[in-house]
């Protein structure tokens, strides 16, 4: 449904996508911030709009030069436009282009194990007048990107750019063609190369691969470029089909078959091969040729050569022992080659190769790591399903990104494993006020402990609690779920922020703000409407909080994931571990400095979800009711945003005097969850029709898979 603007005297109109009328005290709160004078064209409320600090939760604030850290909450990277990507069909891209284009395009990504797969992503815009780093590498190419991004290392996790150092080792991407023309990719995790057209295949890109009786299944570019590994340009055949096809293809056109062409085919090649540039082409080719008959039929090579050298043998042995033959022997020896990967010198041959083997084999090495003094704007690809990318500099890089995974099991699989599951999530992941006993290796291995002395000094005590509560839940409508779509998929989700570390820093910053307004005399219709003016010191320290607070929010994120992936992998699959078919990651109650109508803004999401187009995005709804997963439409008036879930109907104390345990318990009939009074302030008839919510913003996102719980954990 479209907005309606709300009828209230303000300079700023507030759009709202809610099809109820606010009550009084929300009312007054959407007035409140769109009274303030630095607040941008309009404030939008998302259907899921009710009362929250300072600001309602649901409401889409944009902002010139200034920041209110009570409305952003506390749950909270990229490239510049000429960073070449590699595609499917052979060529490499700048990423600014691929973005403009705005249509979806096939890369390559990898898996943690180092399996290089095709995948579908987009490309887009995400920040302007961004930070930049370079990282320079040990094949000379040169990468500049925000500081934050992650790059995927050699073990398949990742480190942000500005935690990079020298002798980094990072997952390679290696591409070359072959004799024939077509595109081979090496694999990291073998190191064996294999055709890119087949690693379209076998990432399920084509379909199922066919089986065709009595022949092998090749796969037949229909425009016979063996480049072109576009999705749309690949057929399978029998391998005999294939040869026929070709077959008929040269008798339509004997004129290539004819004595004549064949006179000035070989004419043409006895002119190129006079010139300096056909000599060492063809002497590269021949080389090539003979090493490889060498290897494919060495018992005849030894055989053709078995009289050879003979004749020469008494003059060559002369000369190598002569002082002119000792000299020459010695100079080649001690002769420096320059590495064509890194342009170092190495000395001899020998050396050579094992540089080459040793430095090179399977690996890019970072060289250096400059900060830039210059700012541009960034872009970068969402690849829901495996989070990387490919660079043509030869690394994997991370996407940009509640978190939700699309699991390749079925419903039937968890038939008597739920009450078993549930017992085993709630002892692996801390709930509630709970924490880790000790912080496992990769959250200690998590690059921004490094920045915690920079943060706020009233945060510098929580060091170990941030430690030790990284992979935990938390508490109120935190959530961990199993769920299953309409087609009997299983799917996990969950919901978790900052924790205590970022509440604490929030909470700190929205003192100073608050302080400072109190100094400086000014009149706010709320005081939780204090804010920070861009360019001063205080905005940025609470700047660079946020996004420390954000990536810690997204890295806890990453942590339960993984944890609750091993859960279900082992009671489905005898702990094998399983590709996602679909992964997402968004943030709510964060801010971020976007381009909307024309202008630089920060855009506050306070319990809203950024919807740009093609955007994933989650809407869940609270434990016993459906939940959505969405693509964003795009929508300017909402900012590019869409609710992050049903919206409260009621509070938490209203709840647990308007329901009863026996409502609790039917209200959550079917689903393995918590059923005591600790929870009754989240049952499902305290939060509004998640159905409604969905509906209310058809023009904000469409929905790509509706779920409902089977599982659910809270604190």
């Amino acid at each position: 449904m479209p907005y309606e603007p709300l009828k209230i005297s303000t300079e700023k109109p507030v759009l709202s996508w809610a099809d109820h009328d606010l009550a009084s005290a929300e009312m007054q709160m959407a007035k409140n911030v769109a009274s303030l004078p630095f607040v941008y064209k309009h404030v939008a409320l998302m259907p899921d709009v009710h009362l929250g600090k300072g600001a309602l939760v649901g409401s889409v604030i944009a902002t010139e030069d200034a920041v209110i850290p009570a409305a952003v909450g506390v749950d909270i990277g990229c490239f510049t436009g000429n960073t070449l990507i590699p595609l499917v069909d052979g060529k490499s891209y700048p990423i600014q282009q691929l973005a403009q284009e705005k249509k979806a395009i096939y890369i390559y990504a990898c898996t943690e194990s180092g399996r290089i797969v095709a995948s579908e992503a987009i490309a887009r815009k995400t920040r302007k007048n961004a930070p930049l780093i370079k990282v320079i590498l040990d094949n000379g190419e040169e990468i500049k990107c925000t500081p934050d991004h992650q790059f995927m290392l050699r073990d398949g996790s990742y480190m942000e750019a500005c935690a990079l150092k020298a002798g980094t080792s990072l997952m390679p991407f290696y591409s070359k063609q072959d004799k024939d023309g077509y595109t081979l990719i090496q694999q990291n995790y073998s190191g064996r190369w294999q055709k890119a057209h087949w690693i379209l295949a076998r990432s399920g890109i084509l379909g199922k691969v066919p089986k065709f009786i009595g022949q092998r299944t090749v796969i037949h570019h229909k425009n016979f470029d063996p480049k072109d590994n576009r999705p749309e340009n690949l057929e399978f055949m029998g391998n005999n089909d294939h040869s026929t096809y070709h077959r008929s293809l040269v008798e339509r056109n004997s004129h290539w078959q004819s004595p004549e062409f064949e006179e000035a085919r070989k004419q043409a090649l006895t002119n190129k091969a006079k010139t300096k540039e056909g000599y060492e082409y063809f002497a590269e080719r021949g080389t090539k040729n003979i090493l490889k008959y060498m290897q494919m039929r060495p018992d005849h090579f030894k055989e053709a050569v078995s009289e050879n050298g003979k004749r020469g043998s008494k003059y060559l042995v002369k000369y190598n022992t002569s002082k002119k033959g000792r000299e020459k022997s010695k100079e080649i020896a001690n002769r420096f080659y320059t590495c064509e990967v890194c342009g170092n010198q190495i000395k001899s041959p020998i050396g050579l190769h094992n540089h080459r083997k040793y430095e090179h084999g399977y690996n890019h090495k970072v060289v250096q790591v400059i900060r830039l003094s210059v700012t541009e704007d960034v872009y970068c690809l969402t690849v829901p399903e495996y989070n990387n990318f490919a660079l043509s500099a030869g690394v994997f890089v991370h996407n940009c990104g509640m978190a939700a995974i699309k699991t390749p099991y079925k419903a039937d699989q968890l038939d008597g494993k739920l009450k078993q599951i549930r017992s085993e999530i709630e002892a692996t992941i801390p709930v509630g006020f709970d924490q880790n006993k000790e912080a496992d290796k990769m959250v200690t291995n998590w690059q921004n402990w490094r920045n915690f002395k920079d943060l706020h000094k009233g945060v510098q005590k929580l060091e170990s609690k941030a430690l030790k509560q990284m992979g935990s839940l938390g508490g109120g409508n935190h959530f961990i779920e199993v769920c299953l779509d309409t087609e009997e998929q299983i799917w996990l989700m969950l919901h978790s922020g900052s924790r205590h570390i970022g509440n604490k820093l929030a909470q700190c910053h929205i003192g100073t703000a608050k302080e400072l307004a109190k100094l400086a005399n000014l009149s706010l219709p709320d005081p939780d409407l204090a804010y920070f003016v861009a360019g001063t010191d205080e905005f940025a320290a609470y700047w660079r909080d946020l996004q420390w607070a954000q990536n810690y929010a997204r890295f806890n994120r990453d942590v339960m994931m993984q944890r609750f992936k091993q859960i279900i992998d082992k009671h489905l699959a005898g702990g094998k571990p399983t590709k996602p078919l679909l992964s997402v990651n968004c943030h709510h109650n964060y801010a971020e400095k976007e381009l909307h109508f024309g202008k630089e803004v920060y855009v506050t999401r306070k319990g809203a979800v950024r919807a740009r187009e093609e955007d994933y995005g989650i809407i869940p709804g609270s434990m016993g009711a459906k939940s959505y997963i969405v693509k964003g439409k795009g929508n300017h008036d909402s900012y590019c945003s869409c609710s992050h879930g049903a919206g409260r109907l009621m509070s938490r104390t209203k709840a647990k005097k308007e329901f009863t345990l026996d409502d609790l318990i039917e209200q959550t009939k079917g689903v393995e969850c918590r059923k005591d009074r600790g929870v009754l302030d989240e049952i499902p008839g305290a939060y509004k029709s998640i159905e409604q919510v969905i509906n209310q913003q058809s023009d904000l996102v469409e929905v790509v898979a509706t779920l409902k719980q089977v599982l659910c954990v809270k604190g």
